[in-house]
């Protein structure tokens, strides 16, 4: 019996100690030691910023992760109105704006940005405000349809306010986001007209970075299974790239142009391009894409009878750079497959097939591995097709037609041309070997109208012509750049010979210089032998002062470390205290005997985490109450499950240092307060806010108040009569902190304690307060 007993108990004070670590441990640990000792300035809005950005942009839709971003943005909103910091109050309006379309609230994230809208409405920086709009833009996402129209509205206004400013590539930038949204959204022919009017209008203005326009109007030729045009657009996107040196996205518009040359089965222009994609991925330690590239290069190296050679680059991959997660796996065990079938190791290729497949169920429909439907449906395609591939190759139909039916069930549109080709004309060849003849038919007339519509004869003319023309404009390029470095030589030569001449007279100077040095060396030799006997017993002087400022860094230490080891016990016998008393509740069948040990449990807990700042912190001798109260906060909420009833908290908390001897007291009143806010004020669940506000109100003075929008106190209550104990402690507390405190309606109830700060240790560290 004494065993489990005892087991509960450590468990007790272990999740005790839990719950009272709050909010701030999910922070880096520099980061909150910024906050805590920061000063009330631009820096520390900037340290606020950075702790909300870190939940804003934390994976998935956590509503505590959204909560805490909402506390620290209002915190820092709050400073900036204080400072009157303008740019950093425009700037977390836009990141609220964030934080609520991410919560799915487009109507309040609106409000945020029109606010800054006005602002610059009313300072009539129209680009500024033509900004502010494209940000929005940004934020809503194109995957929610209803949303589409406004995303798209945002950006017109942008190009309206852009065409007032004179802005003429921000404005021709704000039909190019249009288009791209058209183009997500499946509208092929209206992105398309928008996407040349955009590609004329840089044009006209001069603007160079066309490769992204290239790029999206690639993807729609892609789309309407327009190969030869595709090539072009792709070709035109890696020379705008060269020609501007805008080179961060060369991997992705390399693979694009080989992508695109081996579905024309010219794998022998591939190859160069996606080798150059995989080379600029694994000198940036771009893993992630790493091995789609590697599927393509070996699918080329197979088509040009290099299996053996696709084999040995697998096995260099697998040592130079490995898999980082089950989607690369599946890629490698398609390239072996693939080689290995290439070889007609049949046995082999099928054991990675299946392994292939394995690992991709996995993966399928997996948000980790894909970010949109149109990914998710590719691959499904792809490995399918694969499967299929190999089971008619090796005469397994019946497995093949498995596969494939499962391909043709999606809808047309969703499987690209060339593969649906490719599946029909595979499909033909299962059903003539199960003897279903009209339906064969039926999938080689479907292959052979999709074949003629991608590979007519005037198609891979025109191919073969953008080739030439892309080859020649390459060897253009190479003669001219031969020239320039031959001008570039001759130069060279012509400063060299100016440099060999200069250097003859330099060394006729140098024996002079030395002759002229030596002489100074000997004086200066003399001197420093006088020098040094003076160094020498200041170098004496310096180590008996060292040697004492070592002893005293030693004491100082020594007074830290024990000043923390006394918080650190206090705290520890706090934690102990609650244990017993809730030990005790255990035993007691009285419900307000158990309201009493609860509500003495979170007295004490208020006091402990003080105790537990202290010693956390450099700072041993005053509190950050921002911090604190967000913990606090924090701690009741999960002690009452104030989620359960709906009730909220809003917290004002300006970044004020107190001593221990006044946090002590104004904590208690916190518990206190929301103790009765959570307990009185809003009755039957109907749910509500609670408003915690600490504002200083000069130099030397703060106010900290607790207001609620609950029922309100009783018509008949008087403050000065009332003998419950938290109310005879809040009297006594705030008498303590020499402050006026006050209870009264006002839409719920308001306590309020105006006080004046007695002692502000701002970025003191121990050793100055020892001083």
């Amino acid at each position: 019996m004494i065993k489990p007993l005892l087991i509960y108990f450590v468990l007790l004070i272990s999740v005790a100690g839990a719950a009272a670590q709050g909010i701030t441990n999910t922070l880096p640990a520099v980061l909150l030691t910024q906050i805590e000792q920061g000063k009330p300035d631009t820096n520390h809005i900037k340290l606020m910023v950075q702790a909300g950005s870190l939940y804003l942009h934390k994976p998935g839709v956590v509503k505590t992760d959204i909560d805490t971003a909402f506390i620290w943005f209002n915190q820092a909103l709050q400073l900036s109105n204080k400072l009157n910091a303008v740019k950093f109050k425009n700037e977390l309006l836009a990141l609220k704006g964030n934080n609520y379309i991410k919560a799915g609230d487009l109507q309040q994230a609106q409000r945020c940005f029109v606010e800054v809208v006005n602002y610059y409405q009313t300072k009539g920086d129209k680009k500024a405000e033509a900004a502010t709009w494209s940000r929005l833009g940004d934020a809503i996402s194109a995957d929610n349809k209803k949303d589409i129209p406004f995303k798209i509205s945002c950006y017109t206004k942008a190009g309206k306010l852009y065409a007032q400013a004179n802005d003429k590539i921000q404005q021709i930038t704000a039909l190019k986001n249009i288009a791209d949204v058209h183009l997500s959204d499946n509208k092929i022919d209206t992105a398309e007209t928008e996407l040349q009017k955009v590609l004329a209008g840089y044009k006209a203005a001069g603007y160079k970075k066309l490769h992204y326009t290239y790029d999206g109007l690639g993807a729609i030729s892609r789309a309407k299974a327009d190969l030869h045009k595709e090539l072009y657009y792709r070709m035109e996107a890696v020379k705008s790239m060269d020609a501007t040196a805008d080179t961060a996205m060369a991997d992705y518009f390399y693979a694009k142009l080989a992508l695109v040359y081996s579905d024309l089965s010219m794998y022998k222009q591939s190859v160069p391009w996606i080798t150059k994609s995989l080379a600029i991925l694994e000198a940036r330690k771009h893993y992630e894409d790493y091995y789609g590239d590697l599927s393509l290069l070996i699918y080329d190296l197979i088509q040009e009878d290099k299996a053996a050679e696709a084999i040995a680059f697998l096995n260099k991959t697998m040592r130079d750079v490995p898999p980082i997660n089950e989607a690369q796996k599946v890629d490698l065990y398609e390239a072996f497959g693939n080689c290995y079938t290439a070889m007609k190791q049949y046995a082999k290729a099928e054991k990675y097939y299946l392994a292939m497949m394995q690992t991709y169920k996995l993966t399928n429909f997996n948000k980790a591995f894909y970010t949109t439907n149109a990914q998710m449906v590719l691959d499904f395609v792809h490995y399918n097709e694969t499967m299929g591939g190999f089971y008619v190759l090796t005469r397994q139909y019946a497995k093949a037609g498995y596969y494939f039916n499962k391909i043709l069930l999606l809808p047309r549109d969703a499987v690209r041309p060339v593969t649906l080709s490719k599946i029909h004309r595979l499909q033909f060849q299962v059903d003539s070997a199960s003897g279903n003849f009209v339906q064969a038919i039926n999938h080689f007339e479907t292959h052979k109208n999709i074949n003629d519509s991608l590979y007519n004869v005037t198609k891979s003319k025109q191919v073969a012509d953008l080739q030439i023309k892309y080859e020649t404009t390459q060897k253009e390029q190479s003669i001219k750049l031969l020239q320039s470095q031959g001008k570039s030589q001759q130069a060279e030569l012509q400063k060299l010979n100016l440099q060999r001449n200069i250097t003859f007279g330099g060394v006729g100077m140098l024996f002079i210089i030395a002759g002229l040095a030596y002489n100074g060396y000997r004086q200066k030799q003399r001197s420093n032998l006088k020098l040094q006997a003076k160094q020498s017993e200041i170098n004496k002087q310096n180590q008996s002062l060292q040697l004492l400022l070592i002893d005293k860094d030693k004491l100082l230490n020594d007074k830290d470390w024990l000043l923390k080891e006394v918080h650190h016990r206090v705290k520890n016998n706090l934690q102990i205290v609650m244990s017993l008393l809730n030990t005790q509740s255990a035993y007691l069948k009285s419900n307000d005997a158990i309201t009493a040990i609860r509500e003495s449990q979170n007295r004490v807990q208020a006091i402990s985490l003080i105790h537990q700042k202290l010693y956390s912190t450099s700072n041993v001798s005053s509190i950050n109450m921002a911090v604190y109260i967000a913990d606090l906060v924090s701690y009741l909420r999960s002690c009452y499950n104030t989620g359960d009833n709906d009730i909220r908290f809003d917290l004002q908390v300006e970044p004020v240092r107190l001593d221990v001897s006044q946090a002590i007291p104004a904590g208690l009143i916190l518990n206190e307060a929301i103790n009765n806010a959570i307990k009185y004020a809003f009755p039957e669940a109907k749910g509500g806010i609670v408003n915690i506000n600490l504002r200083q109100m000069s130099e030397m003075s703060l106010q900290l108040s607790i207001v609620d929008n609950g029922i309100g106190l009783p018509d008949n209550f008087d403050v000065r009569k009332s003998a419950s104990l938290g109310m005879e402690m809040m009297k006594a507390l705030s008498k303590q902190l020499g402050g006026e405190f006050t209870m009264r309606n006002e839409n719920g109830v308001l306590i309020s304690i105006n006080f004046q700060i007695e002692k502000v240790l701002i970025g003191n560290n121990t050793e100055a307060i020892y001083n």
